[in-house]
């Protein structure tokens, strides 16, 4: 009995050990990753990977949608018997779906999904238009700014005379005179 205790003791110590020298005679990485650089992938082939992640990530809920709809036309088409609408876990004839049914939900799901990167893909495409527009007219017409001194002459206020405080420019001046 104490033979067999000791035996699987021995072999579990063992499989831990082997498993475990693994760990300290593992090999270094020869080879450094390096992130990618602004300029690696093209403009084109971000945008077509930005359409595609939200035309496939929004199918699921646009298929949702135009199930629910779908049901709901059902339902008002049959006089609100809502025995007609969908249920995928009923087994009545009613609220079961023809297979051409089946294909013209799939088949607007997929349109709807499309229509949608589309859009996105559309308006990405207009907002790098205009920032590349605004781009060009900041450097075609440079701005200076240029520095006038404050003319002398204007009279200074006595303090404690009462009138509120400006600050030497001709325009405040001739609203406080006024």
């Amino acid at each position: 009995m104490y033979g067999k205790c000791l035996w699987k003791k021995l072999v579990c110590f063992l499989v831990v050990l082997v498993f475990s020298l693994n760990l300290f005679f593992a090999a270094e990485p020869t080879v450094t990753i390096e992130p990618y650089t602004k300029d690696e992938i093209p403009t084109w082939a971000k945008d077509l990977r930005r359409t595609e992640i939200v035309t496939l990530g929004s199918l699921p809920f646009v298929t949702i949608g135009v199930t629910l709809g779908y049901s709901f036309y059902r339902v008002f088409s049959n006089g609100m018997d809502f025995g007609y609408f969908i249920n995928p876990l009923s087994s009545s004839a009613s609220s079961s779906l023809t297979e051409d049914e089946q294909k013209g939900l799939i088949l607007s799901s997929l349109a709807v999904s499309a229509l949608i990167g589309l859009t996105d893909l559309t308006i990405n495409l207009i907002q790098r238009k205009v920032e590349e527009n605004k781009k060009v007219e900041l450097e075609k017409g440079s701005v200076t700014i240029e520095s006038f001194p404050v003319e002398e002459g204007y009279p200074e206020q006595e303090e404690g005379s009462g009138e509120e405080e400006n600050s030497g420019h001709p325009e405040v001046m001739e609203k406080d005179s006024d």
